[in-house]
């Protein structure tokens, strides 16, 4: 996978996350994601903005999303994961610590324990 590849995937999988750490800082941090944000959905690169937020130059950022975002990734129960409440997709969804069970986002059902 490429560097810019990893750092979207990474990104997707904590985006709500990183949304609930960055709204405790400043505006000019929350204008930073909005702008990463955009920049992901247009499919262009975001290491750089990445870095920019986490301060880190290019290599360690490539490092740091290697273990997830800041105030995202930690404290993760990896032992409880979620399925696909009927089975009909690979989706598997692991909640951070007495977290909300995750939701299915086309049937809106409660994901089952996996």
């Amino acid at each position: 996978m490429d560097a810019e590849r990893s750092a979207l995937t990474t990104l997707c999988q904590e985006f709500d996350a990183l949304i609930g750490e960055t709204r405790l800082h400043s505006t000019e941090r929350q204008e930073l994601l909005e702008r990463i944000v955009s920049e992901a959905r247009a499919r262009r690169p975001l290491l750089t903005l990445l870095g920019q937020l986490l301060n880190t130059d290019r290599e360690t950022t490539l490092r740091t999303l290697a273990t997830g975002l800041p105030g995202a990734g930690l404290g993760i129960a990896r032992q409880e994961t979620f399925l696909c409440p009927d089975g009909a997709c690979d989706r598997t969804a692991v909640p951070p610590p007495a977290g909300a069970i995750p939701r299915c986002a086309v049937m809106g059902r409660p994901l089952e324990r996996g």
